[in-house]
């Protein structure tokens, strides 16, 4: 009789043949991977890019959407930390303060009119985007784009950017 030790499995009655330990571990390992597929691959990250477009406080877009690559931003962003781009204005410090959930979207406090001291979302994407982009042009570390049609791509009909 052929075994493979490995597997626990004899060789005649390969499957379900295993050795008492092995019963417990391998349903064990198969509902790891079943559990970290579903439930484990977003559970504290961003999606890695995705497209600006806003058209519920926007309505009908004037210009095409922005391709956000989240990742890119994250690394180049590192030093400085999330709070760069998720935060919310502290009445008593007087200043932005990093929010304690990163997941916590653009739109929950700019809408599409300026509220107060809050600007609306069109001026605070263009505010924290092109002056940190023109920041980073000015230093020379990078060329990160700054005008309108460098984030603002058109597409083609099969949705790729020109």
């Amino acid at each position: 009789m052929d075994f493979f030790p490995y597997y626990g499995i004899e060789h005649r009655t390969v499957g379900w043949a295993m050795h008492k330990k092995n019963r417990v571990l391998f349903p064990g390992i198969i509902g790891w991977l079943v559990f970290s597929l579903f439930f484990g691959s977003g559970v504290a990250a961003q999606e890695e890019s995705y497209e600006l477009a806003h058209e519920d406080v926007f309505g009908p877009l004037q210009r095409p959407s922005v391709h956000f690559p989240h990742d890119r931003h994250m690394d180049a962003l590192d030093e400085e930390g999330c709070g760069i781009c998720h935060h919310v204005f502290d009445k008593e410090k007087g200043e932005l303060v990093p929010v304690d959930d990163p997941d916590a979207g653009c739109t929950e406090c700019h809408g599409s009119k300026k509220d107060g001291s809050v600007p609306a979302l069109r001026e605070a994407f263009h505010g924290s985007c092109n002056v940190c982009h023109r920041d980073v042009n000015r230093v020379g570390e990078a060329s990160p784009p700054v005008a309108c049609g460098e984030c603002h791509k058109k597409k083609n009909g099969a949705g790729q950017e020109r």
